[in-house]
């Protein structure tokens, strides 16, 4: 018995040492080739989270906003099961945010950006944070301007992001792996190669699935799911790629809505504030400096058409004797009371703007020097019969007039602007509360009126 025995086991020796390390090459290439997919689908699945991390930080790290990177970090961290660390370092490596305990302490690693690299047993990841390139309107418009300005403003490194995986779920996966072959040699020689197959397709297909998904995740598709039915032993890996992936996509809506609500907020008070600085606070018509722009714009349109243009400088009279005879609160609403009854008389497309104190300037598109005249003359007798309630009866207030046509041949607007000047400086020598015409411009019936 003992021969036969030894025999035996000889022959099944014989004939199973061949068929062993077959199996044995077999396990060792396919945990070879299954620990290099599933480093690869860890690479992609840390580069995906990273660079999802990354977007969202953005516009927190453009408005210096530590509060809202710890939020983003704690949320990263916590919608995906192996992150161990999310982090977030402004350009010159110093740490603004984490969420989780660093194994580096307070300095950021050395790592080639976007290429995950093997860390104290994490993966690291370290993605830049570039801000996004846009085009942003001038988002101030006024009724007679034809185009719009736009400033551009280029891309610059806010700073990066860093994610540590922890690496439990490969030593799980090679733990599973051992324990298959374990009985797959265990089994028999009989049923090496049906049991190396099985392990094929119940390993090497899911990985193949997950490694499609990640590699969509990564790219944006945050849609993209693992069928958990068909995953096998890679269940768990799978589910856990369908949380973060779920994660991400609520992440990045909410983070999306957050952004543009923002945007819209900037773009408002912008808006506001540029309205506000090209606004006489008063009056409620344009400043100086946007009738400049518009007087330039004016200019150039009257140019192009041939048609013409004409500016009228307009000042209260003896408007700081009213200051100080009732107060500067008088001196205000006769300032309002004036641009009120001003405005009445103008078509759309004119244009009234404060420049100074009690001095004022009408813009007449498609007017000439004898129709901006008689439109002068009609506000002048308006504002002499006017009488304006005031604390212990009423008041009376008259303005001077000084009406300039454009000169196709000197459109200059300083030019322009004098010549206004010296027919209002006329009209006040004359003495005041009338209307002159600048030197060369067709002179019309001019009323002469009565001084205030």
């Amino acid at each position: 018995m003992t021969i036969r025995f030894g025999i035996r086991m000889r022959l099944f020796l014989a004939a199973a040492l061949p068929a062993i390390l077959a199996i044995s090459v077999l396990l060792q290439g396919f945990l070879t080739r299954h620990e290099r997919i599933l480093t690869e689908t860890l690479n992609e699945h840390a580069q995906g989270m990273a660079r999802q991390a990354a977007y969202a930080a953005e516009f927190a790290l453009f408005t210096g906003s530590q509060s809202a990177l710890q939020r983003l970090a704690d949320g990263a961290r916590a919608s995906n099961q192996h992150a161990a660390v999310v982090s977030f370092w402004t350009p010159a490596g110093e740490l603004i945010a984490a969420s989780g305990q660093l194994t580096h302490g307070q300095s950021l690693p050395v790592l080639e950006p976007g290429q995950p690299q093997l860390v104290k047993g994490r993966l690291l990841t370290r993605v830049p944070i570039w801000s996004a390139e846009w085009t942003e309107p001038d988002l101030f418009s006024a009724a007679t301007l034809p185009t719009k300005l736009s400033a551009a403003v280029g891309r610059q490194l806010l700073g990066h992001v860093l994610v540590e995986l922890e690496l439990d779920i490969l030593q799980r996966q090679r733990g599973e792996l051992l324990a298959w072959a374990l009985v797959a040699t265990g089994s028999g020689l009989l049923f090496a190669g049906l049991l190396s197959a099985l392990i094929a397709a119940s390993v090497t297909q899911p990985l193949g699935r997950i490694s499609v998904v990640v590699s969509l995740l990564s790219r944006g598709v945050l849609g993209a799911r693992v069928d958990t039915r068909r995953a096998g032993v890679l269940r768990p890996l799978s589910e856990g790629i369908n949380t973060m992936a779920a994660g991400l996509a609520s992440n990045e809506a909410m983070l999306r809505e957050r952004v543009e609500q923002a945007t819209e907020e900037l773009r408002q008070q912008k808006e506001q504030a540029e309205h506000k600085a090209r606004t006489d606070p008063l009056t409620g018509v344009p400043n100086r400096r946007a009738f400049t722009e518009l007087a330039r714009v004016e200019i150039e349109r009257a140019l192009r058409f041939g048609q013409p243009l004409v500016l009228i400088a307009i000042d209260l009279d003896h408007f700081k004797s009213i200051n100080d005879g009732h107060g500067h609160a008088v001196g205000d609403a006769v300032l309002v009371d004036f641009t009120t009854l001003v405005q009445a008389q103008l078509r759309v497309i004119d244009q009234l703007a404060r420049i100074g104190g009690e001095e004022f300037v009408l813009l007449l598109p498609g007017t000439d020097a004898k129709g901006a005249y008689q439109v002068a003359e009609r506000i002048r007798r308006l504002l002499e019969q006017r009488a304006l309630p005031i604390p212990g009866g009423t008041l009376r207030y008259t303005s001077s007039f000084g009406v300039a046509e454009l000169e196709p041949q000197h459109p200059g607007l300083d030019r322009w602007l004098a010549r206004a000047d010296a027919a209002l400086y006329a009209a006040k020598g004359n003495g005041r509360n009338r209307v002159e015409l600048a030197p060369g411009d067709p002179t019309g019936s001019q009323a002469q009126a009565p001084s205030a």
